[in-house]
């Protein structure tokens, strides 16, 4: 789905949350707000502009607060999702990825895309002689010796 599609979605849910939730007393609007918005934030295909969407849709209280919810494993992926050069120990624990969306979310971290790993092309020559050589056979493994190193009673039949 293209950007546009997913703003398209967050203004959706804006309408949904202003109409279905209406009747809905404080408590409950957050609570349904919250679960629609924790379930936008696991799934795949988020952006830093679906994700401002996002949290200009519900408001950034429960926006936070589902944030904050996220386990430290989603708030990795989560930040994977949105930059793909993310060094591994900023986003090491569930509070250092929260805070790497919202700086991302705030325009405070550059978003670099990454680089494209390119395939190493072989000249004719290195091929030709690549295809000459043959391989070397691999060594033999060495046999089992077929000891168990269980418990006594398994080994002893008791």
């Amino acid at each position: 789905m293209s950007g546009d599609a997913h703003k398209a979605g967050a203004e959706a849910l804006t309408a949904l949350l202003n109409q279905a939730f209406s009747a809905l007393g404080e408590k409950e609007y957050a609570a349904a707000a919250g679960l629609l918005t924790k379930k936008l934030m696991i799934s795949a295909g988020q952006t830093i502009e679906v994700m401002r969407a996002l949290r200009d849709a519900v408001g950034k209280d429960i926006f936070e607060a589902q944030l904050k919810s996220l386990t430290a494993h989603q708030a990795r992926l989560l930040a994977r999702r949105l930059d793909k050069t993310v060094p591994d120990i900023e986003v090491s624990t569930a509070g250092a990825a929260c805070a790497w969306i919202r700086d991302l979310m705030d325009g405070k971290t550059p978003v670099t895309e990454a680089p494209a790993e390119e395939p190493a092309v072989a000249t004719p020559a290195e091929a030709e002689t690549e295809a000459e050589t043959p391989a070397e056979p691999e060594a033999p493994k060495p046999a089992s010796s077929g000891s168990y190193f269980g418990r006594k009673s398994f080994r002893t039949g008791n």
